[in-house]
């Protein structure tokens, strides 16, 4: 089953790095909520990764699939699973965010989620809004970059 994941959602995390997740979100993951997630840092950007236990699964099988004997291979796999822990979503709506996992990325209490398509993004509140700032300018040519397209840029506003 594919969840595309949409919203952004401003939550509070406590002293023991639990996240009461909003209502709309739970609602998203519901289909998903019984099979748990897995949760890690993120390779590029300072924040943590929500992954439903069906994508993270599909993501390991890829990444199985590279050979053991390349140590390329083991290094960059080594690295992207850093920090990776299951963690389910608790009857409350909380999510439980082991200490050690929260503080690689610097999350205090200000928490923002929001969607990467199949996975959720967990950052700090001032990290997210620094990351996602950017001119008119900068904006359409990363839109032009990424879509690799003229055309992709035009309705851009």
């Amino acid at each position: 089953m594919d969840i595309f994941f949409f919203g952004v959602f401003n939550c509070k995390a406590d002293a023991k790095g639990r996240v009461m997740l909003p209502v709309a979100l739970r609602n998203q993951m519901a289909p998903v909520l019984k099979d748990g997630f897995f949760i890690k840092k993120a390779y590029y950007s300072e924040c943590l990764e929500l992954y439903p236990a069906y994508e993270w699964n599909r993501v390991m099988g890829e990444l199985n699939q590279k050979s053991r004997f390349d140590e390329e291979n083991i290094d960059f796999i080594r690295m992207y699973t850093a920090g990776l822990r299951q963690i389910e979503v608790d009857a409350t709506g909380r999510l439980l965010i082991p200490k050690d996992v929260i503080s690689m990325v610097g999350i205090t209490k200000e928490v923002v989620i929001a969607p990467i398509g199949k996975h959720l993004e967990i950052w700090d509140k001032d990290a997210y809004e620094n990351v996602i700032q950017a001119s008119k300018e900068e904006k359409k040519a990363l839109a032009k970059q990424v879509m690799n397209s003229d055309k992709a840029t035009d309705n851009v506003s």
